[in-house]
């Protein structure tokens, strides 16, 4: 698999991004994810992490040669420094990054930033045309900000996991983590939009995102069901609360997909399961009489299904052009032919911890094309210092006051 995105035509691509400057205060997935998305397209992004302790990602097993899978995955391309936040020392180096960053992004509760004179009030004074976005589990404003989060949390209150699982037992949360994945995405745009607002108006903004919005939105066609009818449509597990047959189904071998969503569809079923007939059957001709006969057609259909083995049936489904999957595993996924053909795994090198494969972003033609592995902890605090104007010797004395950590002082 491809260790980078396509390049543009005529050289390397640094990604649209490239030149813009991102001080990244966050920890764990719904900071990280963004800033890391940022640094995918082009951006250089300073991440600041303690002294005494880094990301607490860096913790979570398992490792591979001391980098946790978990860190790995949000925070390629980036560059981490170590600081003090707490000393006086470390405000003046947070502070003279701050006065350099085009975006700053953190994910602190609400109202920590603020204490540590880094939010976006302390940080527009120092930099009146700095993007600055926060992002939370609920908020920073509302009944519910002051509340700690986490991504089970926000899909229990968001109504996510109302809607998933099967009706006759307990919802269930999504499996990935939607709550902090969706809020970066939403972080990304909004920060994106500001930044080009910018051109015109030379301002940056201020941008409040939580998981809990960015659930909601995700609600999608349930949350329009709602608003439309006032009740909530019931929980259907693989299935779909309109559209029959739609989930999953047991054949011979192991369980597929199988989404029928049109008239046409359920014709190609029919003729793929050798019953032709029964597309035509009035019972289920339509989208709506198949919902209002679901339980009926199940039992047409799925004998059929379970009389075939997996791979046969999914090849007859796509000879009558029926949408249909296998059932993949993690690993089935990432290590598909067809990931490989989108740049969806990227391999990176490391000089510590060596190799480590992490998934790409659905961007290719917008990404930079070259990558760089995720940072041990203050791996670059001497050069981001020297950047910023500091001798070697201010830093060695930073280091002595344990305002700042390097690489070497912080293992």
């Amino acid at each position: 698999m491809n260790n980078c995105s396509k390049a543009e035509k005529g050289g390397e691509s640094k990604g649209p991004l490239a030149g813009i400057q991102v001080l990244d205060f966050t920890h764990v997935i719904s900071g990280p994810y963004s800033t890391q998305i940022l640094a995918d397209l082009g951006a250089s992004v300073i991440k600041v992490e303690g002294v005494e302790k880094g990301d607490v990602g860096r913790d979570m097993a398992p490792a591979k040669n001391g980098m946790s899978h978990y860190f790995a995955t949000f925070n390629r391309n980036k560059r981490s420094i170590a600081v003090d936040l707490k000393s006086a020392q470390g405000q003046v180096v947070a502070r003279q990054l701050v006065e350099r960053a085009d975006v700053i992004v953190e994910n602190f509760a609400p109202g920590v930033i603020d204490k540590l004179g880094l939010g976006y009030e302390a940080a527009k004074t120092i930099n009146p045309a700095v993007v600055y976005c926060s992002i939370s589990g609920f908020g920073q404003i509302g009944p519910l900000a002051h509340k700690r989060s986490l991504d089970l949390v926000a899909q229990a209150y968001a109504g996510i996991m109302s809607t998933n699982g099967t009706a006759d037992a307990p919802p269930l949360k999504v499996g990935v983590p939607i709550g902090d994945t969706s809020a970066s995405l939403f972080a990304v745009i909004g920060i994106v939009s500001a930044l080009f607002e910018r051109r015109t108006t030379g301002l940056g903004r201020y941008l409040d995102i939580a998981m809990y919005d960015s659930l909601l939105a995700l609600l999608g066609n349930h949350g329009g069901y709602f608003h439309f009818t006032g009740t909530q449509a019931q929980r259907a597990g693989s299935g779909h609360y309109f559209s029959v047959p739609y989930g999953t189904f047991d054949a011979a071998d192991k369980p597929i997909v199988i989404a029928v969503m049109t008239d046409a569809s359920w014709i190609g079923l029919c003729a793929a399961l050798g019953v032709p007939a029964l597309g035509h059957d009035p019972r289920y001709a339509t989208v709506g009489a198949r919902a209002e006969n679901r339980d009926a057609l199940h039992r047409e259909i799925c004998p059929l299904i379970r009389a075939q083995a997996s791979q046969d049936l999914l090849e007859k489904l796509e000879a009558h052009n029926v949408p249909h999957a296998p059932v993949n595993t993690v690993g089935d996924a990432l290590q598909h032919a067809h990931t490989e053909a989108r740049n969806m795994v990227l391999r990176l090198e490391h000089a510590q911890y060596g190799p480590v494969s992490v998934t790409s972003l659905p961007l290719n033609g917008v990404m930079r094309s070259a990558h760089a592995a995720p940072p041990l902890r203050g791996e670059h605090t001497s050069d981001v210092l020297l950047e910023l104007g500091h001798s070697q010797a201010d830093i060695d004395a930073l280091v002595r006051q344990s305002a700042v950590g390097t690489l070497v002082s912080s293992q």
